[in-house]
């Protein structure tokens, strides 16, 4: 259970805030900054916890945890600063004594962290923040786990077509993935509405309309049938990518998804409800820690140096294989791919944090050496020879 902390950021308007702790290692934690117009306490704490799974799951020694500004991030960037720094002012004591360390998220950047940070006084250290290609590492480990699961149900990829909610970093890097497999995109959406095309659609052009244009792609892509949001999820393909805000499938439409496969690149995409009816529908629901990990795991292995090709075959390798490992597990006790892997991430964690915080004169050495890498005292240069190794065993 997460401990959730609830702050008022503005007495007239009444906004709010939150922090959910889920875990900590060395008493820190980690989580991205997020802010949504309809985010709910309990939506918070069970992202936390997703959180802590994640880590786990790749075997990283860091504890998990969430924050959340409920209000619209696309206002106006005076309004959204003003917001950050009351934000800041309001969970200060968290920051300080890095009992929480903040990243960009959904809504959030990382200038805007820097910015929260600064407001008060604060610089963050050097390797605390997520690095650029997050969006792009969550991306490969959510098509690396989806071909997983495309393999182990027979699925014919060269057939197959695939549809993904929300074409932000994470969204465009798994049609991307996708696309130059010459697997067929047929769908994507933005806040701003959705687009089909049952045949397949350019990725290579919906990329360059983003990037010029953000989310108003789905209006300018001129190969795509519009539909609404709603329908993506209930499309006739055999991959669903859900990378937009959390609860994508509910009670309301778990009926009605069409997909073989889940593969979230967004965290909590599924209700428990929702989760436990794709499972007795016999769709494959990939867990969002499990898919969605690369993130965190690619940002690490970033920070210490490793080539950009290296990071990129270990990602897809290594989680593709493990996803893979989970999957066939779960069918052969014939329990929810869910509850199994979260038994196996919990473990990962536990095993990660007991290690980092061992006292003995074996591990402080290691310990010592790997708090100074954090806070940038020991250049990467010194921590690329022996990061191979160190992750390898990490995510084993």
């Amino acid at each position: 259970m997460s401990r959730l902390i609830s702050v008022t950021i503005d007495e007239g308007t009444n906004l709010q805030g939150y922090i959910a702790i889920a875990s900590t290692v060395n008493g820190c934690c980690h989580g991205g900054l997020r802010m949504a117009p309809d985010i709910t306490s309990d939506l918070i704490a069970r992202v936390a916890r997703t959180m802590t799974l994640k880590y786990g799951f790749v075997g990283l020694p860091v504890g998990g945890a969430k924050a959340e500004i409920v209000a619209d991030p696309e206002m106006p960037m005076e309004s959204k600063r003003a917001l950050l720094k009351s934000f800041g002012q309001a969970i200060e004591p968290f920051l300080r004594t890095r009992s929480y360390i903040p990243a960009g998220d959904l809504g959030t950047s990382e200038n805007d962290i820097r910015f929260m940070l600064s407001s008060i006084g604060l610089r963050p250290q050097p390797r605390d923040l997520t690095h650029q290609l997050s969006g792009f590492y969550t991306g490969i480990t959510v098509f690396a786990a989806a071909i997983s699961a495309a393999r182990h149900i027979g699925l014919d990829l060269s057939r197959a077509s695939v549809a993904i909610e929300g074409f932000g970093s994470v969204g465009a890097s798994v049609a991307q993935a996708f696309w130059e497999k010459g697997i067929r995109v047929v769908a994507i959406s933005t806040s701003l509405g959705a687009i089909y095309n049952r045949k397949s659609m350019d990725v290579g052009e919906l990329i360059r309309l983003r990037d010029r244009d953000g989310s108003q792609v789905v209006n300018l892509f001129s190969e795509g049938e519009k539909i609404y949001k709603s329908q993506l999820a209930e499309l006739d393909v055999d991959i669903f990518s859900p990378c937009a805000q959390s609860y994508s499938i509910t009670s309301d439409n778990a009926e009605r998804v069409a997909a073989r496969i889940v593969s979230p690149g967004a965290n909590i995409p599924t209700t428990t409800e929702a989760e436990q009816a794709l499972f007795q529908r016999g769709i494959l629901c990939i867990p969002d820690f499990v898919a969605n990990c690369g993130g965190v795991l690619g940002s690490s292995m970033k920070r210490t140096g490793l080539r950009e090709d290296y990071i990129r075959r270990f990602l897809e390798e290594r989680i593709g294989q493990q996803a893979l490992e989970i999957i066939e597990a779960a069918d052969k006790q014939n329990i929810a791919l869910g509850i199994y892997a979260q038994r196996i991430a919990a473990e990962r964690f536990i095993r990660a944090r007991a290690s980092a915080e061992r006292k003995t004169m074996r591990g402080k050495p290691f310990n010592f050496a790997l708090e100074m890498y954090r806070k940038g005292i020991i250049p990467y240069q010194l921590a690329t020879p022996v990061a191979p190794r160190y992750f390898d065993r990490r995510s084993s």
